[in-house]
């Protein structure tokens, strides 16, 4: 598995994807539920991954960086060591009431080493089943 950080949208508007933009939309995307670090120019904050792609990841948090913003990541998962990954905040996610929930980061110039620990915690979470029998 290759990452490629071109597989995230620029500026996503959800209601205006082209046809090939809906098709980069639905690379797949695995959920992940781990602890990240997120550190911009201004502000440091931590959240919570819902998913992760090929391109880059969703970050819940009430205060992320604005829209454009460069991001350094720091994904801790119990399924690889702690990944450092430069980013940037390309959307925000709102809720009903207009609250911000969360931002869609783009990976940026993912390095070698990032890259193969993300294609290995992509791997496991595929291998992980969604049901347990008890």
């Amino acid at each position: 598995m290759t990452f490629n950080s071109a597989a995230a949208i620029d500026d996503l508007d959800l209601d205006a994807l082209s046809e090939e933009e809906e098709d980069r939309r639905r690379a797949e995307r695995l959920p992940l539920h781990a602890e990240v670090s997120v550190e911009s120019e201004t502000n440091f904050f931590t959240g919570l991954t819902e998913n992760l792609s090929e391109g880059g990841l969703f970050v819940a948090t009430f205060s992320p960086p604005p829209v454009g913003g460069q991001v350094k990541l720091r994904v801790k998962t119990d399924l690889s060591e702690e990944i450092d990954v430069d980013g940037i905040v390309r959307w925000h996610r709102k809720d009903a009431e207009g609250s911000v929930t969360g931002c869609g980061i783009q990976f940026v110039d993912l390095a070698r080493p990032a890259a193969r620990a993300f294609a290995g915690v992509m791997s496991r979470l595929r291998k992980e089943p969604l049901l347990y029998e008890v």
